[in-house]
């Protein structure tokens, strides 16, 4: 029997989204383990009809990652519109709600700014802050009780008191550790107090996921009171994984304003992240329309994130919803005009937005196939800054590379100053032989200061990725990650100009003898191995 189809001209919105939203799942590695069983007959006839590892470069090298519209389905290697029209078919009986939450998602118009170190990472988030008309949904892993914590939370009282709704996700257990072997960093309690009492509503994020045997009750109370099945399935996912509550963590670092603006990136609130001691640097260096510097204060990291206007927010506030719904049992419509008002939804800029997920449980790490992407299919100068380099499918994929791929790359790293004790060991363990291949090595700890930044740029497809995202095994497998997929060709150089800064002011590895040549023989390469599950 013929198989049946829908013609591309009958396409409706919904399902032109969820045709780039399944090749993108497919493209990446998903349907291959029986999640999203509703998409399996799909998965198959792709398999068939086209070519996945091909269509996999393509997008990567022609589309610099993602698929963004469905116009872009037909140039796919063994893409026919018959063979579209079948998928098309089967993709339309999915549940395409459920497969929105794991997909990308793109928006046009944006336009994106970047900002680096605390002075100026802390001065934007509380002018954004004093700015809010509507409400803030803020979400952040630590929340410290200190002085850049408390501008914060003041700012938040502020807005809250010219009747600014404040949704705010914080983990309060991990954050009760403070740092510096200062436990009074760590009352973020007394902030805590303060925003309640001024109308806030805030989770502990560490109580996300329950024990196993209890979820299914939970999750029965939670569909009762109104939280989307999506939401709920894209949580079971996490639930399987619950061994213990440590071990899930939401890492996600970002702030959705009014609808129309998302501040979005590695920082965590707090001095070592938002510190405004000023920055020291040689001369007036303007990278990227910002005075460029390192930290003052060695107590201090360097780091960043982008603010953007446009519908990149909504799509941001989707992931929020979610999450919050799920935390709380108060779910809330991110379309609803309140939430993305008809005027924020126009134009503001040129760059392209493509806002990615990732969980514990997750089927396949979007996050980190694209990561895996950029450099097995590395054709023109690519930079990846990052503070820690502890997954061992990175490593996989830089020691398998030509070494006409790995002349194109650098990579930029705290090698020696670093908050994680085994960084150094994977790096030294891992990299002898991509260097000697040709990738580049810049050790930003030759500042004598810490970068916590995490960014990745690709000249070839004039596009930055930034996020919350570190190359470890937690951020692969356990926690709750966010970035955006920036593209354009003005904002790009602007964040390749202050990458350049970072490089410059790094110290580049010439010797080969500084990476192990026999990793076997160095017991650090073993502790690696024995902490890569938990951080």
């Amino acid at each position: 029997m013929e198989q049946k189809r829908i013609a591309a001209k009958e396409w409706d919105g919904r399902l032109r989204r969820g045709m780039v939203d399944f090749f993108n799942y497919w493209l990446s590695g998903g349907f291959s383990n029986g999640v999203m069983k509703d998409g399996q007959e799909a998965a198959a006839l792709a398999q068939v009809g086209m070519d996945l590892e091909a269509a996999a470069k393509f997008r990567q090298e022609r589309l610099g990652g993602f698929l963004t519209e469905c116009s872009q389905l037909i140039l796919l290697p063994g893409a026919t519109e018959d063979g579209l029209e079948r998928i098309a078919y089967e993709v339309s009986g999915m549940r395409l709600e459920h497969l929105s939450l794991l997909a990308p998602h793109t928006t046009q118009g944006n336009r994106a700014e970047a900002f680096v170190n605390g002075p100026d990472s802390l001065e934007m988030m509380l002018e954004e802050i004093a700015g809010a008309k509507r409400y803030i949904h803020f979400s952040v892993m630590l929340f410290f009780n200190d002085k850049s914590g408390n501008r914060v939370a003041a700012a938040l009282e502020a807005a809250l008191k010219r009747g600014v709704q404040v949704r705010l996700m914080v983990d309060a257990t991990l954050s009760a550790l403070g740092y510096d072997h200062n436990l009074e960093y760590g009352r973020f309690s007394l902030l805590k107090e303060r925003l309640e009492a001024a109308g806030a509503q805030v989770v502990n994020t560490f109580e996300s996921c329950c024990p196993k045997e209890a979820w299914p009750a939970k999750r029965r109370e939670l569909a009762e009171k109104g939280v989307p099945e999506s939401s709920l399935y894209v949580h079971d996912l996490a639930q399987a994984q619950a061994e213990t509550g440590l071990n899930i963590i939401n890492h996600r670092k970002f702030i959705v304003l009014d609808g129309h603006t998302l501040i979005l990136g590695s920082l965590n609130v707090g001095d070592q992240y938002l510190g405004d001691t000023p920055i020291i640097a040689e001369g007036n260096v303007i990278a990227g329309g910002r005075r460029m510097g390192i930290p003052g204060s060695p107590k201090e990291w360097h780091d960043g994130c982008f603010r953007i206007r446009g519908e990149a927010a909504y799509s941001a506030n989707r992931i929020f919803a979610a999450q919050w719904g799920v935390a709380t049992g108060d779910s809330f419509d991110p379309g609803d005009e309140f939430y993305c008002p008809s005027s924020a939804i126009r134009r503001y800029g040129d760059e392209e937005c493509t806002l990615v997920a990732s969980f514990a449980g997750n089927p396949v790490n979007l996050i980190q196939r694209y990561h895996l992407d950029l450099l097995e299919h590395a054709g023109d100068e690519t930079v990846i800054v990052n503070p820690y380099l502890i997954d061992d499918e990175f490593w996989k994929t830089l020691q398998s590379l030509e070494a006409d791929k790995a002349a194109h790359i650098s990579i930029c790293n705290p090698l020696h100053i670093n908050d994680h004790p085994t960084n150094l060991a994977a790096v030294r363990g891992h990299m002898r032989l991509p260097f000697e291949k040709g990738v580049s090595f810049y050790d930003y700890s030759g500042t004598e200061r810490f970068s916590h930044w995490k960014v990745a740029y690709d000249r070839r497809a004039d596009a930055v990725f930034h996020g919350s995202y570190n190359l470890n095994e937690r951020s692969a497998c356990h926690d709750f990650e966010l970035g955006i997929l920036v593209r354009g060709g003005t904002f790009a150089d602007a964040v390749r100009e202050m990458i350049g800064y970072d490089l410059g002011v790094s110290r580049k590895v010439e010797d080969a003898g500084e990476f192990f040549k026999h990793p076997a023989l160095h017991p650090s390469t073993y502790l690696n191995k024995l902490t890569s599950r938990f951080a």
